[in-house]
């Protein structure tokens, strides 16, 4: 049994916005949709953000095949030109609307008088009234009804995948959540038929995934919400198909944690995390499900597991009057510290981590995730439908004017303040469904390569917090954990093979259409690492005596200097994919504890830091699990040495033993 209550699992979203309705009062009948989609008439048609063309010079009346002619157009759209030589209409439409009273105009090059104009004609856009608010498809600078903009570029740079066609299709995605509103006018048309669970119910689970809140149909909604039907949003991935899960309100025993992650599914979004205060290990069973999964679904290419990494990095005891303020680190329970979860963090519209993500060792890339909706951009996405519940909803003090009685919104089937790194997963796992689309024929670890390697590397200057100041400082009334001479967080790091890691980032943040470039065109990859050679793991169950150590060594106490202690090893690995430490510390407090580790090149990850959430549950002696990404494509073989760091005074401790695992090539 997995035997961690249901309460302790949380949203990776802004919780203060969640409507939680009890059981008991959950609506057996299903959402009934209108059909929403708004037709029109036009004589010829386009598509909201793809390149469109049309010759007009073929239906200009009495043109005179002896004469030479420049073409103009008269009412024109403002995203259309016009070749003056040959007549073509170029452009990409940006807004659906149906542009009327157009004409062709070819005018005699000789004779600039000699003028022969085309009927008026009209060209209709299909596409999506909120699409040009979504800041993470296309950042122009937009508010998104927060009362202050993004910056312009800063999004996942979706427009050449929409321009190509890599739309998800024939992707399958399960949304492991509160529910979805798989009835939703914006989803139905996406949803697997059948496949959606709801595991408050008996095996096999099959059902309608009624939901509690409106968090997993908002996440739905960002991977993918149908495009081009004049209503609504527009999905990362409009062509792939979900299925719903109905998870966060099961018993959630190990039973149902492996049927979540299960199935005939390309990708599982996760965007859900815990506020466990301890090192509670990880369901060894669930990790070998991940594994096997990652090994040999889709026909052996294998499925994604995108995660959340949380939204905890200022978490306090209490925020009315706290006694402790000490972030989550992303790696700690449950099964974030395992290599076959892509774990992910958010950022907001202005290019730097969202204050709230959690930082750790373990994230693989960045998605935008946004702040809170108010003072800044959130994420607009669906909601559930009316005005009665879900995120939109009937009140006098929305988050903003988008939210309740605006007219663009008028249903209240939208919403635009969600956010968290549960918007952010959904963002990564829509973005692997396009990747995927362009080549289907990726592997599990191939995509992550990709993911890695074209991400983009945003916040160059550290705008965000790091340094030597714990995020303690940023809460008022908090007492202060920082520690004299120690750095809390390093910023972007390069490594031996010249790939740079952010504890805050991963890689960097997901650019689809680089790694979609270079999903079609290995050559595009700076490592020239791709196709990728079978994975060798390396003490996977951390058995083997050659890569442990147990020094039984006293830690210094409030000392930044810390322990070190070292295990050489001999590995054949020419190529390290992520490196797992298993680390027994004796502690009275193990929320004091940091740890790092340094490769043999000499580069330094920050796994653990001090003074962590563990502080708050006052958690006695370290037994944990830990990931790190940071040594991308170096070599393994050589002396591995941890350092463990001691960040408040008054207790003491020892490192009993440690254990080092490699994943790579």
């Amino acid at each position: 049994m997995r035997y961690i209550a249901v309460f302790i699992l949380i949203l990776s979203s802004c919780i203060n916005q969640v409507e939680t309705v009890s059981k008991t009062d959950k609506n057996p009948d299903p959402f009934n949709p209108s059909d929403t989609q708004s037709d029109f008439s036009a004589d010829y048609y386009a598509y909201q953000d793809v390149p469109y063309s049309l010759s007009t010079n073929s239906f200009i009346s009495g043109l005179d095949p002896s004469k030479t002619y420049t073409y103009s157009l008269e009412n024109g759209p403002s995203w259309s030109s016009i070749n003056g030589a040959n007549g073509v209409l170029t452009g990409t439409p940006i807004f659906n609307v149906v542009h009327r009273d157009i004409r062709a105009v070819a005018t005699n090059v000789i004779n600039p008088l000699d003028k022969v104009r085309s009927s008026r004609f009209s060209i209709g856009v299909y596409g999506d009234p909120l699409r040009s608010e979504q800041w993470h498809l296309k950042n122009t600078g937009q508010s998104t009804f927060s009362s202050s903009t993004g910056i312009v570029g800063i999004d996942i740079n979706t427009a050449f995948a929409f321009g190509n066609s890599f739309l998800g299709q024939d992707i399958r995605i399960a949304v492991s959540d509160t529910g979805v509103e798989i009835n939703h006018s914006d989803l139905k048309s996406n949803v697997l038929e059948g496949a959606s669970k709801d595991y408050t119910l008996t095996p096999p689970y099959l059902g309608f995934p009624t939901p509690d809140d409106a968090h997993g149909t908002a996440v739905s909604g960002i991977i993918a919400a149908e495009a081009w039907n004049n209503y609504g949003v527009t999905g990362v991935a409009p062509l792939a198909k979900i299925a719903g899960f109905q998870f966060l309100s099961s018993a959630q025993t190990s039973g149902i944690l492996m049927d979540q992650a299960s199935g005939d599914f390309d990708i599982f979004n996760y965007s859900y995390g815990d506020s466990v205060t301890r090192d509670i290990p990880s369901d060894l069973d669930y990790l070998d499900q991940l594994q096997d999964m990652v090994t040999n679904g889709r026909g052996g290419l294998g499925s994604f597991f995108v995660k959340s990494a949380g939204n905890e990095f200022i978490f306090a005891d209490s925020f009315s009057r706290p006694t402790v303020c000490a972030p989550h680190n992303s790696n700690a329970p449950f099964e974030n510290e395992s290599p076959y979860l892509l774990v992910v963090g958010a950022v907001d519209a202005r290019g730097v981590k969202s204050t709230y993500s959690s930082a750790g060792s373990n994230i693989w890339v960045s998605a935008p995730g946004g702040e809170y909706g108010d003072s800044e951009p959130a994420i607009l996405t669906t909601d559930l439908p009316t005005c009665l519940k879900g995120f939109s909803k009937a009140t006098s003090n929305p988050v903003n004017p988008f939210e309740y009685n605006n007219a663009l919104n008028s249903s209240c089937d939208f919403t635009s303040a969600m956010n968290g790194t549960s918007s952010a997963a959904p963002i990564v796992s829509g973005s692997i469904a396009l990747i995927l689309s362009a080549n289907p024929n990726l592997t599990h670890r191939e995509v992550k390569h990709i993911l890695a390697m074209s991400a983009k590397k945003i916040d160059q200057y550290n705008q965000s917090f790091s340094g030597s100041d714990h995020p303690s400082n940023f809460l008022l009334g908090c007492p202060g954990l920082s520690l004299d001479d120690y750095d809390y967080e390093q910023g972007w790091v390069p490594n031996a093979r010249g790939i740079t890691y952010n504890n805050f980032y991963g890689f960097g943040m997901v650019d689809t259409e680089a790694a979609i470039k270079m999903a079609r065109d290995f050559s595009l990859d700076p490592l020239n690492a791709l196709p990728l050679p079978s994975q060798i793991v390396e003490n996977k169950d951390f058995n083997l005596l050659s890569y442990r150590s147990s020094p039984g060594a006293a830690i210094p106490d409030k000392d930044a200097a810390g322990l070190d202690d070292t295990i050489t090893i001999n590995s054949a690995l020419s190529f390290v994919e992520t490196v797992q430490i298993r680390v027994s510390v004796d502690h009275a407090r193990s929320g004091d504890i940091g740890i790092e580790l340094t490769s043999p090149s000499g580069v330094k990850s920050i796994l653990l830091n001090i003074n962590n959430s563990f502080l708050i549950d006052g958690d006695e002696d370290l037994n944990i699990t830990l990931a790190s990404q940071a040594f991308y494509g170096e070599v393994a073989d050589g002396a591995w040495t941890i350092k463990v760091i001691d960040g408040q005074e008054g207790k003491t401790g020892t490192l009993s033993s440690w254990n080092i695992a490699l994943f790579g090539h």
